[in-house]
C-alpha cells in the first residue's frame, strides 16, 4: 500500500516538475536544437533504443553531441567525435533536456537508474532495477560525480539498492545531492588510463575498431 502511495506521489511529483521545465526550457532547448543541427549534424535528435521499467525497451530522444562516428557507447572513448559544439552541449547538460519529455511521458522518472542500451545489461543482476522507471540521475550519478569513476557492476548494485528504498523524499534527497554536486563544477573523469577497467576496455576496443 505504502510503495503504491510513494509511486503515486514520485508520478505527480514528475509530471508537475517536468511540466514546468518544459516551460521553461523551451527557448534553451531549441536553441541546442540550432547549434546541434549547425555545428554536429542533421537531425539534431539522436535515436536510440534504451530499457525502460519492466525491461521493455523503449526509444530514447536526445539532442545530438557527437559527431559521426563508430559508436562505442563509452565518452571517454569517444572523445575524438566531440567538437567544441558538443562539448558545450554536454557541459551545461543541454544535450539532456529532452529527456524531460520522457518523464513527463512517463517513460523515465527525475530519480531512477540510468536508462541504458540492453548490450550494457547482458549477464548482469538487474531484476530489481527492472522495477522502477529509468531516470535523470540516481545513487550511482551521485557516486560518479562524487569520484569521477564508476564501473557497471558498482553501478548496477547501488541501482538495485535505490529500487529498494524508492520513495518521494528519498528521490527529493537524491535531486538535491545532485544539483550541489554538479553545481561546485566537479570534473568528471573521462580518461580511459584512469582505473584498470577502463584501460581494459580500451584495448578491447581498439583492436576491435582500430582505434
Amino acid at each position: 500500500m505504502l510503495k503504491r502511495l510513494d509511486a503515486a506521489l514520485i508520478r505527480g511529483f514528475d509530471i508537475l516538475l517536468s511540466g514546468i521545465l518544459i516551460l521553461l526550457s523551451l527557448p534553451f532547448m531549441l536553441a541546442a536544437l540550432l547549434l546541434s543541427a549547425l555545428f554536429i549534424g542533421f537531425p539534431p535528435i539522436y535515436i536510440s533504443e534504451r530499457i525502460g521499467k519492466g525491461g521493455i525497451p523503449y526509444k530514447h530522444l536526445k539532442i545530438k553531441s557527437l559527431l559521426p562516428g563508430k559508436e562505442i557507447g563509452r565518452i571517454f572513448l569517444e572523445q575524438y567525435r566531440l567538437n567544441w559544439c558538443g562539448r558545450f552541449l554536454r557541459s551545461c547538460h543541454l544535450d539532456e533536456l529532452t529527456e524531460l519529455f520522457h518523464i513527463f511521458s512517463g517513460k523515465m522518472s527525475f530519480v531512477g537508474p540510468r536508462p541504458l542500451p540492453a548490450k550494457f545489461l547482458e549477464g548482469l543482476d538487474v531484476k530489481d532495477r527492472h522495477t522502477v522507471p529509468p531516470g535523470w540521475t540516481c545513487t550511482a550519478q551521485i557516486v560518479l560525480l562524487r569520484k569521477g569513476r564508476l564501473n557497471k557492476h558498482l553501478q548496477i548494485r547501488l541501482d538495485n539498492i535505490y529500487a529498494h528504498r524508492r520513495s518521494l523524499s528519498y528521490n527529493i534527497k537524491i535531486l538535491s545531492a545532485t544539483f550541489k554536486y554538479f553545481f561546485t563544477r566537479q570534473k568528471l573523469d573521462l580518461s580511459p588510463d584512469s582505473t584498470p577497467d577502463r584501460v581494459k576496455f580500451a584495448q578491447q576496443q581498439k583492436e576491435i575498431y582500430k582505434l
